[in-house]
Formats: C-alpha cells, structure tokens, sequence
C-alpha cells in the first residue's frame, strides 16, 4: 500500500514513474469466428476509403460489372435519344397540323392533334424514366471505378442539379387544347409604322410549348461523345486518364474541328440554319397568316444565313419579341463560328517546321549572296577611288579627274550603305530562325565540338602510353646495365 501511494495510484494523483511502449496491448474479449470476420473486414479495406482488389478475379469481376454497366448505359443513352427526337418530330408534326387546320377547320385533324400530343407525353413520360435510369446506371459505374460501396458517394450536389436540370428541360411539351388555361397568348406586334406599332398577335400555347423542346437536342450531343472512338477505344481512354485529359463533349468537338474541321462547321451550321429558321417561322407566321407555311420558311432560311454571317440585308424583319431573341442568338453563334473558320484557315494555311526551314534556308542562301556581292563592290569602288585619287595627283589641271574621283567616292559610300544594309538583314534572318533548329544546330555544334575533344583526348591516350612504354623500357636497361 506504501508503495502504492508513493507511485500515486491512490487517491488520483500523479504517478512519478509513467511507462511507455510502442505497442498497443488490447485485449479482444470477441468471439473467434467473430475476430475473424472482422479480420477479412479490415484485410479487404483500403488505405483510405472504398474496397481495395487482393486478387485476380476480383479485379476480373469489377472490370465485368463495368464493362457491363457501360454497356447499359450506351443503351440507355440510345434510347434516350430516339425518346427524345420522336417527341420532338411529333411535336413539329403536330404544329404543322394545326398551322394547316387554322385554314381548313377540320375536326378530323383536331382529334388527330390530340392523339399526337397525348403520344408526346407518354414519349416525355418515358424519356424522363430512361434519364433516371441512365444517371443511376452512371451513379453504379462511377462507384465501380472508385471501388465504393455506398451509394451517398456518388450522388453529389452537381449531379443532383443536373439530374433536376434535366429532368426539367426534357418534361417540357405540348398538352392537348382541353388542359390548357388558354389556347392562344397575345404577343406584341413590333414594327416601324406608326398605325401598328402597338398592335399584338395571337400565338397558340402549343407553338409556345413546342419551341423549347429543341433543348432536348443535348442528348444528341452526350450520344456523340458515348459513340466516338475516343470514348469506346480503351486505349484511348487510358491514355486520356493517364495525360489527367476528360473525354468530354469538349475534347471530342475539339479533337473533330481539328481532324475533320470544314465537315463538322458544314454539318452543324446547315443543322442550325434549319432548326433556327423553323422556330423563326413559328414565331412570326401569325403575324402574317396570309402568306403560307413554305413562303415563311424558306424567307426565314434566307434571314438565318444573312443573320449568320452578320451581313442583315433589311429584305426580312422580325416583328416578336421571340423572334428578335433567336436573331440575336444566330448573330451571337455566327460570330462565333466565323472567328473557329478563321482561326482553322490559319492554322490550314500556316506552314510546316519542314517547310519553314525550305523558305529560310533560300532567304539565307540570297542574303548570303547579297552580302558578297555587296562586299565585293566595296572592294571595287574602294580600288577605283585609290585609282581616281592618283590620277588626279599626276595630272596638273585635275578638273576632269576630280569628278571623276568624287563620283568614285559616292559609289563607294553608296556600296558601304548597302552592305550594312545586307549584313543587317542577314542578321535579322538568323535571329528569325525557328528555337527548334537554333536548338538543333547549336547541339550539333556541341556534338562536333565533343567529337574533336575526344580524339584528341585519345590522341594523348596513345602519345602517354608510348611515352610510358619508353620509360619502361629505359628503366629495365638502367637496372640491366647496375646489375
């Protein structure tokens, strides 16, 4: 109990010897089969987070459930898009119906409207339950290459706006006429006259309803990137994963504006035009229901590729606001893409490293020639003022000789200009040249150099090793001679 009290384990107080070991000493009141359990727990567990591959097959079964999963999400992604532009072609069939009927008032075509547009919304219905299915898919395949196990992991803020995003964009489309709180919406009617400057337009709510569905058209782009040979060559993907480089929508337009630059502007501007010129149509042909349905078409085609390209003769006017909106768009995209055709020309037309030294390599050779020709007609005007200076020293009345002498000395001074000229030129042309070749010949300089170096270290190597052999061999007739 004494020394109990003096180590200070009674009555709480400090203890004057404390004992330290790098081991933790625990013991485990488990369970056997319980211990063990726990034991393969903490054996598959990684370093940090998720479930670590010990073996073979594991890794070959995590690579099949990808490969599977990929495989179910190119199907949801195809699907996802034959959804999408079936709603959206029967949803133009269904304005063109009703743009056709306003004429004609044909019941037959009403009740053909509706049935369109109760088989949008199932498509709309269905698409939105694909989507949910093709971002859970992506969910599963993300947890798979982290080798997570809990589903929270994969389910983050950004995939969750733009889960609801999606959603929101894709569950846009026309409601038959019965549903509606109004069948037409009055729309300003904006124009330089006076007399109908403040008139407005009835425009159905189905048009309305119709003109966002062309956002749908994203999906098309998240097809290009999930079907090109970036994304489905595994080579590819690796390479990109190892270079930290995303097979996104942005690296694959990149990758094909830069293989194939004047197909992907042709097919993208000539898809533009159309869709751009149909929404135009729907937004201004109530304003003039007199003229038909192809007339506003094809004058709207015409106003989308002037528009484009920022040229906006005056022939053509938009009097909505809707269709105001889209002009600006158009002009906004056309600019863009005239600065991608420009830079792409210049990079077309920009020469190769090959043929940048064939064109250096002949401007250096003329200045070269220059420069000697110019030095050469200071040596020849130099000898001709020497001459016309000892002309005019022999003769007594130099009158005719000096002339001749300060003409000499101005072709001389003249010769001296343009060889400073010349020898400034050549070194502005050698200044100009490429790093890649001044690094190139600046190492076979080096190289050259390195070379002579050698030989005349081996040189020595031989001249020392003679130099030894004949002291050696004076050395052996010193102790013959002393012997």
């Amino acid at each position: 109990m004494a020394a109990a009290v003096r180590a200070g384990a009674v009555h709480m107080e400090r203890p004057r010897f404390t004992m330290y070991h790098n081991n933790l000493h625990t013991l485990d009141w488990r369970d056997p089969e319980e211990r063990q359990r726990d034991a393969e727990k903490a054996k598959n567990k990684g370093k940090g987070y998720g479930v670590s591959v010990t073996s073979a097959e594991a890794a070959r079964n995590r690579f099949r459930q990808r490969t599977k999963m990929l495989d179910v999400k190119l199907t949801l992604c195809d699907w996802t898009v034959f959804l999408s532009l079936s709603g959206l072609a029967l949803a133009i069939v269904d304005v063109e119906l009703c743009a056709f009927n306003a004429d004609i008032a044909s019941a037959t075509l009403d009740h053909a409207s509706t049935i369109l547009r109760f088989v949008i919304i199932g498509l709309t219905l269905l698409l939105q339950l694909v989507l949910l299915g093709y971002h859970l898919t992506d969910i599963r395949v993300y947890l798979i290459e982290t080798n997570s196990e809990c589903w929270r992991v994969g389910v983050t803020s950004e995939r969750l706006f733009q889960v609801l995003l999606e959603v929101a964009a894709c569950s846009i489309c026309p409601i038959p006429a019965r549903f509606l709180w109004k069948e037409r919406v009055r729309w300003p009617f904006l124009s330089a006259s006076p007399m109908s400057a403040h008139g407005t337009i009835h425009i159905p709510t189905h048009v309305l309803l119709t003109l966002p569905m062309f956002l749908r058209l994203y999906l098309v782009a998240r097809y290009m990137v999930l079907h090109s040979r970036y994304y489905q060559d595994c080579a590819t993907r690796t390479i990109a994963s190892l270079n930290r480089v995303a097979v996104d929508f942005r690296f694959v337009v990149r990758s094909e504006l830069y293989q194939r630059p004047l197909l992907s502007i042709f097919v993208f501007t000539i898809c533009f035009w159309t869709v751009m010129a149909w929404m135009v149509t729907q937004c201004e042909r109530y304003a003039y229901p007199n003229l038909p349905g192809y007339q506003h078409l094809l004058d709207f085609i015409w106003f989308e590729i002037i528009t484009f390209f920022s040229i906006g003769y005056g022939d053509i006017k938009v009097h909505t606001y809707c269709g105001r909106a889209l002009a600006m768009l158009t002009a906004l995209v056309g600019t863009v893409f005239s600065s991608i055709l420009i830079a792409l020309m210049a990079r077309r037309m920009a020469l190769s490293s090959s043929e940048k030294r064939v064109n250096h390599l002949i401007a250096e050779s003329q200045l070269n020639i220059t420069h000697k020709n110019c030095a050469a007609r200071v040596l020849q005007n130099t000898w001709r003022t020497v001459l016309r200076r000892r002309d005019a020293e022999r003769e007594a009345a130099p009158s005719k000789s000096m002339l001749k002498l300060r003409a000499a000395q101005r072709a001389l001074l003249r010769a001296v200009i343009e060889f400073r000229r010349s020898r400034w030129r050549l070194r502005m042309q050698m200044e100009d040249e490429d790093d890649y070749f001044v690094a190139r010949r600046a190492f076979m300089e080096t190289e050259e150099r390195l070379s002579r170096v050698r030989k005349r270290q081996a040189e020595l190597n031989i001249q020392i090793g003679g130099l030894y052999q004949h002291v050696q061999s004076l050395t052996h007739l010193i102790h013959l001679r002393s012997g």
